[in-house]
């Protein structure tokens, strides 16, 4: 079965994302081959989901744009 290639993905902003949400993607973003731009402004993301998301941008050179 093949999986939906999403180059963009509709607006995360204002989705009241926490440190749960922003680890969830940071796996996501660690696997991903065709996300490039990514919005998510004004959530409730901590250090340590900042960081969870940190450390998958150092291995993802995939997405180009993450607001």
């Amino acid at each position: 079965e093949k999986h939906p290639i999403f180059h963009f993905l509709g607006s995360l902003a204002e989705n009241q994302i926490s440190n749960k949400g922003a680890k969830a993607l940071a796996r996501s973003l660690l696997v991903n081959r065709s996300l490039m731009v990514l919005d998510m402004r004004s959530n409730s993301i901590g250090p340590t989901g900042a960081k969870a998301l940190a450390d998958a941008l150092k291995k993802n050179q995939i997405l180009l744009s993450l607001k």
